[in-house]
């Protein structure tokens, strides 16, 4: 799915003027990038707003057009920041792209098949140690999130950064690092072994006449 942003440059910078042009249906943002003055701009509430939800939160590449300019240019979201109050959306920070340039971005981490997975069943938990990721990729190779299929998990695993498949990026994180766990426990209480587990035991554990 294409993102696309459409901003006008801003005129007047200061509290004062935020202030008046969010009162008008505008949010202030600011563009920056690597090599090039900060570009201050408004976009409008709705269309802001409706971005924003369709993105989740993931890193998403928007093309953004710029008043006055003919080509969009390339950006992604680096900062958002709310009201302490109300949480509404007062300012967005974006970082600028280039075609070519590898940059490092921070992208969320997500948990899939949890409730199939076999220390599930067997009564651990599955905890996602980092909700996110620092990777080093292209613009047009920036992942949207890195999914990990919890789906075979075992009682005791542990996934390490260096157990993720990537693709056309690189995770730049320690490769030991550990993403996911799986707990032994649920709610502080440790697990015990399964009805079947204990009658092996008992087995093992019974002389022989």
């Amino acid at each position: 799915m294409e993102h696309v942003l459409r901003v006008q440059r801003r005129e007047k910078l200061g509290t004062n003027a935020a202030k008046r042009y969010r009162k008008e249906g505008y949010i202030p943002v600011v563009f920056y990038g690597k090599g090039e003055g900060n570009i201050h701009a408004l976009v409008r509430r709705t269309e802001l707003l409706k971005f924003l939800h369709e993105i989740h939160g993931e890193s998403v590449v928007v093309s953004v057009f710029v008043e006055g300019e003919e080509q969009p240019r390339m950006a992604i979201v680096k900062d958002i920041q709310l009201h302490p109050v109300s949480d509404d959306v007062i300012h967005v920070d974006f970082q600028l792209l280039h075609k070519g340039e590898e940059i490092e971005i921070e992208v969320p981490v997500v948990l899939k098949n949890v409730e199939n997975a076999p220390a599930t069943r067997a009564g651990g938990v599955i905890e996602l140690l980092t909700h996110t990721l620092a990777v080093k990729s292209k613009p047009q190779h920036i992942p949207a999130h890195i999914e990990i299929d919890a789906s075979d998990l075992e009682l005791g695993d542990v996934v390490h950064v260096r157990d993720i498949k990537t693709e056309n990026f690189i995770i730049a994180e320690d490769p030991d690092m550990p993403v996911v766990t799986v707990l032994k426990e649920r709610g502080g209480v440790e697990v015990g072994p399964t009805e079947e587990e204990a009658a092996s035991e008992t087995t093992e554990g019974t002389p022989e006449s």
